[in-house]
């Protein structure tokens, strides 16, 4: 309920706002809302009686909770100048001292809680987390389309975050880096933790000692994955020197998760080819670089009986162009920038139960920006049920039907 209260606040969408004891009240700025600890917005202005106030504001269901979340304890709230509530039940005094802070109650049009009451409704029969479902099409494209663009942005930039957080990880060396993501993708999901273990337990630059000799590279691979089978002594063997000579200690094979997984998909399958990828392009990371379309990109990741079309597709959505964009930043190019968002768009969309999901939904899904716009919004939104936060939502309750 308190995120409609802020977003009724934002929008000016309240009936009114009345104070306790009928001082006249204007609300001449309702400020920036504040995302981290704190009041709930601040750089309010409002203009209670002939005085005009700036700070900040705190917003509860019940002036009661104002105890209940500790505020009365907390000096991050003495500024506060405007305390909303939607039921008056307790009368708040500023931290530290006997002042009473301006308690004001905003009344929510009927309607408007109506549409918010509607939206946030529990679905128990439903198999998807979009409770906005069968009202999406009555959005028009424009507002589709922009929201869109924002979240397929905010996905990719969170990636690139984490590129940027593995480069300074691995001294800046954007082989390693690349290395670390690529091995989480080739995880898809069920084994991507044990994945990214594996790789931050060997690194790159010891097998990059061995790219001309693709058994030691396997027997690395696998050996500290801790999956040679005792048949293969052969590797095993390979595997015990490189370990004393690099001083490793290998992964215990029940990290690995298989009951779910495709036979091609099966760690013993993912990481040959991950030997197979690195021994085949040994400088990688240029070759993603200069890759102008998605053509070139699938030639790299391709490889026939291990990584198809879609393996591979996964792979530059979530390695390859996280990479480039993050490498174009760095450089400070534009052209390097912008070419991780073409190649998203020349990309196929995506096809899993998420994007089932939306095309129940009527939502037209063309290619992988798409489809990784919706991933962010159903997994960042819709799941954790932040409609308020969401700009469909928001017009839901702003709209009649």
């Amino acid at each position: 309920m308190e995120e409609l209260m802020y977003y009724v606040w934002q929008q000016r969408l309240f009936s009114s706002i009345v104070t306790l004891d009928e001082t006249p009240i204007e609300i001449i700025n309702p400020g920036v809302r504040n995302l981290d600890a704190g009041p709930d917005f601040f750089n309010a202005k409002v203009k209670i009686g002939n005085m005009v106030w700036a700070g900040t504001v705190e917003m509860h269901v019940k002036a009661s909770d104002w105890f209940k979340h500790n505020h009365h304890k907390d000096r991050a709230y003495d500024n506060v100048i405007l305390h909303v509530v939607l039921t008056a039940d307790a009368v708040i005094l500023r931290p530290g001292s006997s002042e009473p802070i301006q308690t004001v109650l905003m009344r929510i049009p009927q309607e408007v809680m109506q549409r918010y009451q509607t939206l946030t409704a529990s679905q128990p029969y439903s198999f998807s987390a979009i409770r906005c479902a069968q009202r999406i099409p009555e959005i028009p494209s424009i507002e589709v389309t922009a929201w869109e663009d924002r979240l397929a942005a905010d996905r990719l930039e969170a990636k690139v975050h984490r590129v940027r957080d593995l480069i300074e990880d691995r001294k800046e060396s954007w082989q390693e880096a690349l290395y670390v993501i690529l091995c989480r993708s080739l995880g898809t999901g069920v084994n991507s933790d044990a994945f990214e273990r594996l790789a931050r337990s060997l690194p790159y630059s010891f097998i990059q000692k061995h790219l001309d000799q693709p058994l030691q590279v396997k027997a690395l691979l696998w050996g500290q994955a801790g999956i040679i089978p005792p048949e293969l002594s052969r590797l095993q063997q390979e595997y015990d020197f490189l370990r004393a000579k690099f001083q490793l200690t290998p992964m215990h094979p029940s990290v690995w998760k298989r009951s779910s997984l495709r036979p091609l998909a099966s760690p013993e399958n993912r990481l040959h080819a991950l030997m197979l990828l690195i021994c085949t392009h040994q400088d990688l990371h240029n070759e993603i670089l200069e890759a102008k379309d998605i053509l070139s990109l699938q030639k790299i990741f391709i490889i026939p009986k291990f990584i198809g079309v879609q393996t591979a597709n996964s792979l530059i959505i979530n390695a390859a162009i996280p990479i480039i964009r993050a490498y174009g930043l760095w450089q400070a190019d534009d052209e390097i920038c912008e070419r991780a968002f073409d190649l998203l768009v020349q990309l196929p969309a995506e096809s899993n139960r998420y994007m089932d999901y939306w095309l129940k939904a009527g939502v037209p899904i063309r290619n992988a920006f798409d489809s990784q716009a919706l991933l962010q919004l159903y997994r960042e939104y819709c799941e954790p049920h932040k409609c308020m936060n969401c700009r469909f939502g928001c017009w839901f309750v702003r709209n009649k039907e």
